[in-house]
């Protein structure tokens, strides 16, 4: 397909989205025409316009005209009027992850999966094998300060790419290696037992053919387990347990961490520009599938520590004297707990507030106790409306409500109805040493930085 028909005219649904926009920006670069709709104008939109997509703000029906292929991201229901118009007239309606697929299935395919961590994995795979000079093309979830941005097309056999598993659609993938970062119990909406999870990795792990390799976290009682049902080549990392590509001896610094790292004979110090254990396990799964893709371990070390960190992952919004703001991603209870704790830790002397925006109706019942505990360690906790991401709101799953449970353990936690009340808020903590930090994958990051500016 790719290479042969290129006036071929693809149409994204929901091109702003993080993984939606990675692609198209990839495609374009090959030279396909591509058009794409989203509900709202964001610097991703504009930027894909600015390279040459044709970008239309709104979903509408008139959206599709002279399209061969549609290509649509989770957020997308078939009560889409552009869906609808497109299987009106036969037009191939695909999913992300199989258009993603599409353009590994001639490529060696790198694939980072995993409950958590895979964004940053992915961005570190990437910038090894970018300062290797691999060429790599790379498709991430997230803007990667190394690739400025969270894409590049590279003229290499080499296709590294972010592997979502939130509605089973990673399975379309048929990676050369591939990493599983951990494995948790989320996505329930989706896959409704934890068995169903398990499975739905074992299935990617196996994925990979003969002579390819699957990297594992020793580390996640998951990951162990999957050891017993793999049928392909693994290795391990990990830093509690025996493994194959190994950490030690982890000092955290303000900078942020240093660690020793071992493979078999080989052995240095490595420093890291990030804080965290789980960081420190996302480098090691990093390093180890590109040393088994072929880049040696002195190369990989170099690439780890010439990484830079990718946009909403413990990112500085602000940082003087008058006021700390961290921004970050984290919108499951575990991803909440890690970040927590470097947060307390780093920040342990000062005032430390968190705003939190829970993310879906869905998630935040199935965690409800573990949300409700996880922010025992901060001086105080906002907690925002839940953002619906297209559900319909479940009776007493209430952000409110959640307050009132915190309270009942911790008693440092306030309802905040909308974001004029945080601005407030913020306004308040400037100049009184307080370090704030901000936590959700809904639109909580655009909500403070709009506030930061005006402020």
């Amino acid at each position: 397909m790719f290479g042969i028909n290129k006036d071929l005219h693809i149409h994204f649904i929901g091109i702003g989205g993080i993984g939606m926009s990675g692609i198209a920006h990839v495609l374009l670069s090959l030279g396909y025409k591509v058009s794409g709709s989203d509900i709202s104008e964001s610097a991703t939109v504009k930027n894909l316009e600015k390279n040459g997509a044709k970008i239309f703000i709104g979903h509408r029906a008139e959206n599709i005209e002279d399209v061969q292929l549609i290509v649509y991201s989770s957020a997308i229901d078939n009560k889409n009027p552009e869906i609808s118009k497109a299987m009106d007239q036969n037009i191939p309606i695909v999913k992300r992850a199989e258009m993603l697929a599409e353009l590994m299935r001639l490529r060696f395919g790198l694939a980072v999966a995993g409950s958590h961590g895979k964004t940053t994995t992915t961005s570190m795979l990437s910038t090894i094998f970018k300062q290797d000079g691999r060429n790599p093309t790379c498709i991430v979830g997230g803007i990667v300060k190394n690739l400025d941005g969270q894409a590049i097309s590279g003229d290499s056999k080499f296709l590294i790419a972010e592997a979502d598993e939130s509605d089973g659609s990673f399975l379309f993938l048929n990676p050369i290696m591939s990493v599983i970062t951990n494995i948790d119990n989320d996505h329930m909406d989706y896959y409704k037992t934890e068995e169903a999870i398990f499975s739905a990795f074992q299935e990617f792990s196996n994925k990979v053919p003969f002579y390819g390799c699957v990297a594992l976290n020793i580390d996640d009682e998951n990951s162990r387990k999957l050891i017993e049902k793999i049928k392909r080549p693994y290795v391990t990392f990990g830093i509690h347990h025996e493994a194959d590509y190994q950490a030690s001896e982890l000092e955290f610094t303000e900078a942020g961490c240093s660690y020793k790292f071992t493979h078999q004979n080989f052995s240095r110090k490595i420093n890291l520009g990030m804080s965290g254990e789980y960081n420190v396990l996302n480098s090691l799964a990093a390093i180890s599938i590109a040393h088994r893709a072929g880049i040696e371990l002195e190369k990989a070390c170099e690439g780890i520590e010439a990484f830079q960190g990718v946009g909403r992952r413990f990112e500085y919004l602000k940082n003087d004297k008058e006021l700390v703001v961290i921004d970050d991603y984290a919108h499951h209870p575990t991803e909440i707990e890690n970040i927590l704790k470097v947060f307390n830790s780093k920040y342990h002397d000062k005032n430390r507030v968190c705003i939190f925006q829970p993310h879906r109706y869905s998630r935040t019942k199935e965690f409800w106790n573990e949300f409700v505990n996880c922010f025992r360690g901060v001086s105080k906790v906002y907690v925002c409306p839940i953002y619906a991401a297209s559900e319909k709101p479940i009776e007493y799953i209430d952000a409110e409500i959640m307050v009132k449970n915190i309270n009942e353990k911790f008693h440092n936690a306030e309802y905040l109805p909308d974001f004029n009340e945080a601005k407030k808020v913020i306004a308040e903590l400037k100049g009184s040493s307080s370090t704030l930090i901000t936590l959700g994958a809904g639109s909580i990051s655009k909500e403070i930085r709009g506030i930061l500016a005006s402020l």
